[in-house]
């Protein structure tokens, strides 16, 4: 129980700063989207997205490696190897950001994107000025998770997200261009950098320069190698292709659609499992480090009940909210990306469950099974994206995305079975299936019959009636999740208790956690 208050801990510090970021970065978004149009946003999400994809290519395997085997050797005891890995790994990150940079600067030398006509000089600067500085950030940010360490993130997210959401009502109301938005997306990152670096040195180890042995140092290279193809393939799929033929056969306002899509469903799935998420790596490789490889299983099952149930709350809530959401928040401009944005909740909720399988063949050193799925999915993805986006345009581009994510999902579960003898808890998954899908239903009655615009309201309160006591009903919780929910509860005061007391006359004999 200890551990698993220890696991809540960090899950809530992440949560709660990572709530704060994705309302403050909502807010920047509508208020960008609104201030420049679906043509001009379409742009400028061209060059957020592009300055996310060198910044995938500059950290490739190093902020998970980072976190695996930095976790790994502090679960073991090695601390003073731990300071080295994280010494080794940061040198290299500032290699790579150097090349990839070199790279880019040829690139559009050569190119000269139109998106940037007109300031291709500024923008390929504060392109390479954000590029650097957030994956530098992100890199000393897999540092600090693999010793357990969640604050900085929290501090530099919710302090750069302050500053910037100011910056950007002051540059709307000042009724600044495209080129103005982008350069305060460049010191919104730099700004990251800086406050997640005076926050290390309060919480966390120093790291220094010193030998790994060499077993280690072989599965390190061994794990670098394998996870550097499987994330620099991965960052091709991962609404690459979409955008760039979107961009080619459809223009900058499709662009614009699809990134709100990807913008409202990355914030959904953080606002309700960013704590999980990002605490599953370092803790499951703490415990590989400790127990092994039966121990690290279990807690896959463990993940996967929860990803289950916050992946259908995710699609539920989404296919029920999203129409007069995006409406309210972005305008009547932008009704045409409710269909992407909802088809993308429903998705990205249903899917949820492939971050655990992930984390665990990362931290069991089964990278290859990784690599082996995103090869097959990159090739879907490709013939996907030319068979549907050029006829069909931005749904072709969703249709293209969910069959790329289906494939992917279906080749990690083979894998996953081939790997361990503890499989998925389907059974328990396909009744809460069916409590979700009788939750989202009723919601999207009450919601459809409700006046007015709010009425999403009224059915997000529907589908959470329904949805919580219909999981404890069904026995989707183990005994071990209520155990820790009362002690929860007992924080709570009377409410808390009243609560666990109705919790508790629902609850059939739950069944144990899978061992």
């Amino acid at each position: 129980m200890n551990r698993r208050l220890a696991v809540l801990r960090s899950v809530t510090i992440v949560s709660v700063s990572s709530y704060i970021e994705y309302a403050l970065g909502l807010v920047v978004s509508i208020w960008i989207a609104r201030a420049l149009g679906p043509a001009d946003f379409g742009r400028y999400a061209f060059t957020v997205w592009l300055c996310g994809w060198l910044i995938t290519c500059s950290n490739h395997a190093l902020t998970t490696s980072s976190t695996k085997f930095i976790a790994e050797a502090d679960g073991s005891g090695a601390t003073s190897i731990a300071s080295h890995i994280a010494y080794r790994l940061s040198q290299v990150q500032h290699l790579s950001s150097l090349i990839v940079m070199a790279i880019f600067l040829l690139v559009v030398f050569i190119v000269r994107p139109d998106e940037w006509e007109g300031f291709l000089l500024p923008v390929t600067g504060l392109v390479v000025i954000a590029t650097v500085a957030k994956a530098n950030y992100g890199m000393l940010v897999a540092i600090e998770k693999g010793q357990e360490h969640f604050e900085p993130e929290a501090i530099a997210v919710v302090g750069a997200g302050a500053i910037g959401i100011v910056l950007v009502i002051g540059a709307t109301l000042a009724h600044a261009g495209l080129l103005a938005f982008i350069a305060l997306f460049a010191i919104a990152s730099l700004l990251l950098n800086l406050i997640n670096r005076f926050a290390y040195r309060r919480y966390c180890q120093p790291y220094e320069a010193g030998p790994i042995p060499v077993e280690m140092r072989a599965r390190l290279s061994r794990h670098l190698r394998l996870t550097a193809m499987l994330v620099l393939l991965g960052s091709f799929k991962a609404g690459t292709f979409e955008v760039f033929l979107l961009n080619t056969f459809s223009g900058s306002t499709a662009v614009g659609f699809f990134a709100i899509a990807v913008t409202l469903t990355r914030g959904a799935v953080q606002l309700f499992s960013v704590g999980l998420t990002s605490t599953l790596l370092p803790y499951m490789a703490k415990s590989f480090g400790e127990h092994g490889h039966d121990r690290t299983a279990y807690f896959l099952a463990e993940a996967t009940r929860f990803y289950w149930a916050v992946g259908l709350i995710i699609a539920g809530l989404g296919f029920v909210t999203t129409p007069e959401i995006v409406t309210l928040m972005y305008g009547n401009r932008y009704v045409d990306a409710i269909p992407a944005i909802e088809s993308f909740l429903v998705l990205a909720g249903l899917l949820l469950i492939g971050n655990g399988i992930g984390a665990f063949q990362t931290v069991v050193d089964r990278q290859a099974d990784r690599v082996r799925v995103t090869v097959v999915s990159l090739v879907a993805n490709a013939v996907f994206g030319l068979l549907l986006v050029p006829p069909l345009g931005l749904p072709g581009a969703v249709l293209a995305y969910a069959a790329t994510r289906l494939t992917e999902l279906g080749l990690a579960i083979y894998y996953l079975r081939r790997a361990t003898s503890h499989g998925l808890p389907v059974a328990a998954m396909a009744k809460l299936f069916v409590v979700g899908a009788a939750a989202t239903g009723a919601a999207w009655l009450v919601t459809a019959w409700t006046p007015g615009h709010y009425g999403f309201l009224l059915g997000s309160v529907v589908f959470v009636a329904i949805f919580t006591p219909g999981s404890v009903w069904v026995g989707y919780w183990s005994s071990d999740d209520f155990r820790l929910m009362a002690s929860i509860a007992a924080r709570l005061g009377p409410p808390g208790r009243m609560v666990m007391r109705g919790l508790n006359n629902l609850q059939r004999p739950p069944a144990n956690s899978l061992p």
